[in-house]
């Protein structure tokens, strides 16, 4: 069991996934046993909810119904008199009789419709409304009893759950509360991990901790590129054009073109990116790439016609590395050198070091598995930091909030519990399964670290911009702004337990031109065919925040929040916003006093 981990697949498979199920049901039941809520009578509730809710939504029918047929009495009723209308007309001008008769025939019709609106339909939708708003009233209260019901439940959950049922199933992952100045430190003094400093790029989530005491960190970027956007105009043009016929009759031949010009202007770009960053000084020195294969998705069949064509392509590149002096040798486990590749190595020994027999295995197991994702996912080795970028993180849900749990239904909370934290413990072992599948990785000890005893800041670059962002861009960005923008933070000073910063939002405003562009047509002139395009402006606000760590949960602020004297001390330095334990307020006025009278209201001795 202690060494399970060292084959990550087969752990997951044989004992992580449903130990982490266990641990699961195992935390909701005792939360749904400790709030005192009867699963009975909300069923119950909910049962009835669903109930009136279906006669509410059925007499929602009946008077979409009745209305329906109401428009298309009215509509026919208006047919009808312009029908005699023109009746009139034809018997003042002819005294046609039939005429005559098809006037009365058509009165009679718009007398009846008029009658069936204003006596049958007009009361009978007036009682079918009321009935309706009756049923939604009605639904709605018992709607609002089952939400009574599950408050001590809804209550009850808090955002570090997931942590703590992580760490519970796999005791040597170790989950931070947030990205600490301490473990920044220890990553950028220990591993070479890089500044926050581009301004081409935002953190929107930070997740950091450790395996076996080699850190890790998530890092989840709102990334700005400049590229280029076609833009397309048409302009449609006619000319006449004559020929003579063989009686020498001269005929007019009309012709048309559509013309169609481009111009290409320069265009912002945004995306996200996950990437995983794991600190380990075993081979130090050694550097490679590995890209998808999707090797998943092959039967054997395909997958060993893919090794026999790969060993072809990997002989010759021996023969090449030999003929040019470069020292290139393949691994000999033929499904491993076509999988994972990593061609680009440039240090043999310590890549045989690193990728033993077990860890060529566990690396083949978990590309062509479909428990976790397959191998979607680019692995990038630069000494001792490790970089995973996958796929499916993409859809990976980081934030870890309380109140996504919430429903005035007990099946619905279960559903909601159940559904995230499964899929969140998943996208995590598995984006951290191509590292758990090198066992050196594993046994190699990080050396003792002499840390900083005071740091000039509390808070990372990395946690500051995460609160920025979870804060919301628009508190931020330019007035004119019409883009996403990249929040980037910038330490001003340090007081107490917090920290200053100046916030700049880079985004752009547009400008919508029409250019002009000569296009030769079908009749021989030049054209001019107008093309709109948009001009993107680059524009930036600048804010001032501060950023506290208030050692409450989310809900505990919450509830403090409510208390008079701490919502008006709140109120004194403008919006503000709390998650993972840090308050981010914008300032409306100067934050001098900020940290004293956040320590009076909450507390503590200055």
């Amino acid at each position: 069991m202690n060494d399970i981990l060292l084959e990550p697949l087969k752990a997951y498979k044989e004992v992580y996934k449903n130990a982490f199920e266990e641990n699961m049901d195992a935390y909701l039941n005792e939360l749904v046993k400790s709030s005192g809520v009867d699963a009975d009578a909300n069923r119950n509730t909910v049962e009835r909810y669903r109930q009136a809710s279906a006669v509410f939504q059925d007499s929602g029918k009946r008077l979409s119904r009745l209305k329906g047929l109401r428009v298309m009495l009215i509509v026919l009723t208006v047919i009808a008199l312009i029908g005699a209308a023109i009746s009139v007309m034809v018997i003042v001008d002819t005294g046609s009789v039939g005429a005559i008769c098809t006037l009365v025939g058509l009165l009679a019709i718009a007398i009846s419709f008029i009658l069936i609106v204003v006596l049958v339909l007009k009361p009978r939708i007036k009682t079918v409304k009321e009935e309706n708003e009756k049923h939604a009233k009605e639904a709605e209260q018992i709607k609002r009893d089952a939400w009574l019901q599950m408050l001590p439940l809804n209550g009850a959950f808090d955002s570090k759950i997931t942590k703590e049922l992580i760490e519970k199933t796999v005791p040597k992952l170790q989950i931070d509360d947030r990205f600490e100045m301490r473990r920044y430190d220890y990553l950028r003094g220990k591993y070479g991990f890089g500044m926050n400093d581009a301004n081409d790029c935002s953190t929107l989530e930070i997740l950091s901790g450790e395996i076996l005491g080699n850190p890790f960190v998530v890092d989840r970027e709102l990334v700005h590129t400049v590229g280029n956007e076609t833009y397309q105009g048409t302009l449609v043009i006619t000319w006449t054009t004559y020929s003579t016929d063989s009686k020498g009759h001269r005929r007019a031949h009309v012709h048309s073109q559509t013309l169609v010009a481009s111009v290409t202007k320069p265009k912002p770009y945004y995306s996200e990116r996950t990437r995983l960053i794991y600190g380990n000084e075993a081979a130090p020195d050694l550097c490679f790439t590995h890209t998808p294969s999707h090797a998943e998705r092959l039967d054997e069949k395909d997958a060993a016609r893919e090794v026999r064509s790969g060993v072809k392509r990997i002989r010759k590149m021996q023969e090449d590395a030999l003929e040019e002096g470069r020292n290139f040798t393949a691994m000999g486990n033929e499904e491993f050198d076509v999988f994972f590749g990593a061609f680009d190595r440039n240090h043999e020994v310590q890549f045989r070091l690193l990728f033993t027999p077990l860890a060529q295995k566990n690396m083949i197991e978990l590309m062509r598995s479909d428990q976790g994702f397959g191998d979607d996912f680019y692995f990038e080795k630069e000494g001792c930091l490790n970089y995973i970028s996958s796929e499916h993180s993409a859809n990976w849900d980081l934030d870890t909030s309380y109140t996504r749990y919430a429903s005035y239904d007990l099946e619905q909370i279960k559903n909601n519990f159940r559904f995230f934290n499964r899929a969140y413990f998943r996208s995590l072992y598995f984006e951290l399964a191509p590292l758990l599948a090198i066992p050196l990785y594993q046994q190699h000890k990080p050396k003792e670290y002499i840390y900083e005893e005071v740091y000039g800041r509390n808070y990372t670059d990395y946690e500051a911009e995460r609160a920025v962002n979870a804060f919301g861009a628009k508190h931020f960005v330019h007035p004119q702004t019409q883009t996403p923008a990249i929040l980037k933070t910038q330490f001003l000073n340090k007081d107490g337990e917090s920290d200053a910063l100046e916030v700049d939002a880079y985004s752009y405003r547009t400008v919508e031109h029409v250019e002009y562009v000569s296009v030769f047509g079908g009749d021989g002139r030049t054209h001019a065919v107008p093309v709109p395009w948009t001009e993107y402006i680059p524009v930036k606000r600048t804010s001032r925040v501060m950023l506290k760590k208030m050692g409450f949960s989310d809900k505990e602020f919450q509830a403090k929040s409510a208390e008079n004297k701490f919502a008006e001390t709140l109120k004194k330095y403008g919006a503000c916003h709390y998650s993972r334990g840090l308050l981010c307020c914008l300032l409306g006025r100067d934050g001098e006093d900020f940290e004293e009278d956040l320590r009076a209201v909450i507390g503590e001795e200055k």
